[in-house]
């Protein structure tokens, strides 16, 4: 072989090599997480800066009550374990007495030091209110929700009051007497994009209605809740208007033109109803949180709807799926059941703790979202990204197809794709190296 044959086949040597490099890198970016760009899950959704309240087919623009504190500073709960005696303390909101009306609950954002809540108070402190009943289910709340005021709460078994918390939402059952107040406050989550579904039960739709089970059922007086009102604005004097004391009010991030979700509880997880949507609407949803409270499903924005449709979410996986996808263990399982949703698809956030993946020795690149085909049974990987990282835990996102389920578990190479995802690359790498072969024969006969 001449110097100069030498050159050539080395060259081409080269160029195969690179090309079998390059084959291989694309293959393993389609079936590998990827890092972007450190974000905050919450900034990539509509900007918070208007609120809506809705009932049935009335929509209202509102303004959250704004002061220079904190809601619970604002609220002012006086008992006998938060004021001193010679304080007036009768287990009542003594901050929002300038708020409240005869036989009247109001409900209202605030947005103070401490970021935005969402307040309900009920009665009239010394006022001449007969007392009352009241129940609330706010569904669609987010994972980090949690009551801040908490009106009544003390030790003793006069304290009726009870308070609950579920995947995706959150309630309180209160009974109040004659001249005094209950209600209460949550926070979190709430700076960012949301849509929260108070469902209602005032008088005899409350569980405490004539509740024997309770210390003194009687407590409330035979008093009722006449008025429902929101309100908005001026802290000081708000503007008020009045609801329906029997139907569910959803209050959200966003204008009257944009698409309204209302959420409700299953006996399961919790459903998301979506009205007025276009297929170019991304419309973000409250998920219950999956199987694993370390790997948290945290927003499922839905795009592709035409009109509207409604997202049941539950924390297991449908009847006919693997348990995991081949191959790997699932660290967590969503179900995501649609109606009228069959062209819809969907951006899907969730989070790992960094403690999971030590425990299960891996990496935050390792983990992948997987989508379920409920015809087939099977579990198809879809491209994830670490969306955003901190000292404690790690933020994903993922494009979904379908609304059916998702799991998360470690990510695997694409078997079927073989090491490229160039078509035919290695039928022509095959070729091309045959010919380089074939050339180099020919030269050196030819030297001979």
């Amino acid at each position: 072989m001449t110097p100069r044959t030498r050159s050539v086949a080395a060259l081409l040597m080269t160029a195969l090599l690179v090309c079998s490099s390059v084959g291989v890198a694309a293959a393993q970016s389609s079936a590998t997480p990827q890092r972007g760009p450190a974000v905050n899950a919450q900034a990539q959704m509509q900007s918070a800066d208007s609120y809506v309240v809705e009932q049935g087919d009335t929509c209202r623009q509102i303004r959250p009550l704004s002061t220079n504190g904190t809601v619970g500073a604002f609220y002012d709960y006086r008992n006998h374990e938060t004021h001193p005696e010679g304080v007036d303390r009768l287990y009542s909101s003594y901050g929002t007495t300038h708020l409240q009306e005869e036989n009247t609950s109001v409900l209202f954002l605030h947005r103070g030091t401490d970021g935005l809540s969402l307040v309900a108070v009920h009665g009239h402190l010394e006022g001449e209110t007969a007392g009352g009943v009241a129940s609330f289910d706010i569904v669609g709340v987010p994972n980090e929700t949690e009551w801040v005021v908490q009106d009544d709460l003390y030790d003793g078994e006069s304290n009726m009051a009870q308070w609950h918390r579920g995947d995706g939402w959150i309630g309180a059952d209160w009974i109040w007497s004659e001249s005094r107040t209950d209600g209460g406050a949550i926070r979190g989550g709430l700076n960012g994009e949301f849509a929260l579904t108070v469902q209602p039960a005032f008088n005899e739709d409350s569980p405490f209605y004539e509740n024997e089970s309770l210390y003194d059922p009687d407590f409330y007086g035979d008093g009722e809740v006449e008025d429902w009102e929101v309100l908005s604005g001026d802290a000081d004097d708000p503007e008020r208007s009045s609801l329906s004391l029997e139907e569910p009010v959803t209050i959200r991030t966003g204008t009257c033109d944009d698409p309204s979700v209302t959420y409700e509880r299953t006996d399961g997880g919790i459903a998301a109803t979506i009205d007025g949507a276009t297929a170019n609407d991304q419309i973000a949803l409250q998920p219950t949180s999956g199987t694993n409270e370390n790997v948290t499903f945290e927003r499922v924005a839905v795009s592709g709807l035409d009109d509207g449709g409604s997202v049941t979410f539950a924390n297991d996986r449908p009847d006919g799926l693997l348990a995991s996808p081949e191959g790997v263990d699932s660290l967590s399982h969503l179900t995501m059941d649609g109606e009228s949703t069959e062209d819809a698809s969907a951006t899907v956030t969730f989070s790992v703790t960094a403690a999971e993946l030590e425990a299960r020795g891996l990496e935050a690149d390792d983990i992948a979202l997987y989508e379920a085909d409920n015809e087939s049974g099977e579990w198809t990987q879809v491209e994830t990204t670490v969306a955003e990282e901190s000292a404690t835990e790690y933020r994903y996102t993922a494009e979904v197809s379908s609304l059916e389920a998702v799991t998360v578990a470690e990510s695997r190479t694409d078997t079927e794709s073989g090491s490229s995802s160039m078509p035919g690359f290695e039928i022509g790498a095959t070729l091309g190296a045959l010919a380089v072969l074939t050339a180099l024969w020919a030269a050196r006969g030819r030297e001979r």
